[in-house]
């Protein structure tokens, strides 16, 4: 297990190990690419070879795009998107070799769908998907069939990481349903698993839909959460 925090890996590495599984967890803050390639090189020393990457780190900070922060925009292109980049180049070549592996991508229904407040956190995740469906075709052309990809895009999960979530139309979603999902799309080889379902529909909707017919939807929806709006920043 990677993480930024100590204690939500220590959390987690607790909860496996209560299952009956061995675990072995590093601190390794993700916006730093070295520390991804040093913790990456112990793992496989220490350990062996990783068969699945599961990059599911993420930041987050919801305000307008003028009141976001330099580096609050920069955090989360670094660990949203480019950590993803940098786990995969550290793994990858084992299972190059092998022609064996899994790897998960967690992005988030903002990489499909726009929302105001959320301008980089949406362009990070929009580059999220991108990397999954660029990689995906990638291994195909090369012929790694045996190397599958696998990306995870929920809507809000009760989980704190937004602030106040609500919604008219659907729910909030939470951590058990999301993690059941995930786990039979890597278990079925899925390429994209959505979170509920749905938003196929919603995703072909705004497709085909005019302009008009999509802003009402938006409004029936009417998705909030707390964000920062009107503190204009300059760094």
């Amino acid at each position: 297990l990677f993480c930024l925090l100590q204690h939500g890996v220590e959390d987690t590495a607790a909860e496996c190990e209560r299952l009956g599984a061995t675990v072995q967890a590093f601190v390794v803050d993700c916006s730093k690419r070295e520390d991804i390639y040093s913790a990456a090189e112990k793992v496989k020393k220490d350990i062996g070879d990783v068969s699945i990457l599961v990059n599911n780190a993420g930041v987050i900070t919801a305000a307008d795009l003028l009141s976001t922060q330099d580096h609050q925009i920069e955090r989360m292109f670094e660990v949203n998107i480019l950590a993803h980049i940098w786990t995969t180049r550290a793994f990858l070549p084992t299972m190059m070799n092998n022609n064996h592996g899994h790897i998960v991508t967690v992005a988030s229904a903002a990489g499909h769908f726009v929302t105001s407040f959320m301008v980089a956190y949406c362009s990070s995740k929009f580059a999220a998907v991108g990397f999954h469906k660029a990689l995906t075709e990638e291994l195909s052309t090369l012929g790694k069939d045996g190397i599958k990809t696998t990306c995870l895009c929920p809507v809000f999960i009760n989980t704190g990481f937004v602030k106040n979530p609500s919604t008219r139309l659907g729910k909030i979603l939470e951590i058990e349903e999301v993690v059941e999902a995930l786990m039979e799309g890597i278990l079925t080889n899925q390429k994209m698993i959505f979170v509920p379902s749905n938003q196929r529909v919603a995703l072909l909707l705004e497709r085909l839909f005019p302009e008009r017919a999509l802003a009402v939807l938006k409004k029936l929806t009417d998705v909030k959460f707390d964000a920062v709006v009107g503190q204009r920043s300059t760094q």
